[in-house]
């Protein structure tokens, strides 16, 4: 039997089909932990945002532009209801937006095309390690390689679930990588 599409999900919701609803949870319910996770930090923190997500979702379900990805959709509230939490707890960190523009244009002649070591590949602990690195790296940073990673988004999707230029974006995940490489490469 072939998946139903999230659009096909929801069209059979809004007929009255609450198992649609069901699955579409289901389908993302992972995802948008991880995702809020990376902004919360704690699981408990996170299951609470991720709750929240779904209702705010359940609620304007009919209001969802159905031309547009869900997926996308999805990730824009959940960003939303993170930040909102972490306002609400005082824990918010004003993104670098600023400093981000400004270096956008520089970055982009600043590309390492060079592949990692075979030794680091090969190591025991690389995936540990690789985690390690990326939990380390500024947020907004650590936003967007988790994003494309882990979420398995286009950096035109990032761009739109974070409302700031796709140049930005890129950026962010460039340096990103580029701290990364550095940091493995470095002696220990």
């Amino acid at each position: 039997m072939q998946e139903l599409s999230d659009g096909e999900l929801i069209g059979k919701y809004l007929a009255g089909q609450q198992t649609a609803l069901e699955e579409l949870i289901q389908r993302y319910f992972r995802q948008v932990f991880f995702f809020a996770k990376s902004f919360v930090k704690t699981d408990a923190e996170a299951e609470d945002v991720t709750q929240e997500v779904f209702v705010k979702a359940w609620k304007n379900l009919k209001k969802f532009d159905q031309n547009k990805k869900f997926k996308t959709w999805i990730f824009q509230i959940a960003k939303n209801t993170s930040i909102d939490f972490l306002r609400k707890s005082k824990n918010f960190v004003a993104p670098e937006a600023m400093q981000e523009e400004q270096m956008t244009l520089s970055l982009e002649q600043v590309v390492d095309e060079s592949p990692l070591p075979e030794a680091i590949y090969d190591s025991k602990d690389f995936e540990q390690r690789l985690q390690e690195l990326v939990n380390s790296l500024p947020p907004p940073q650590q936003l967007v390689v988790s994003l494309h990673l882990q979420q398995d988004l286009t950096f035109e999707e990032i761009a739109q679930i974070l409302q700031e230029p796709l140049n930005t974006v890129k950026s962010r995940y460039r340096r990103a990588l580029i701290g990364i490489r550095q940091d493995l490469n470095a002696p220990n």
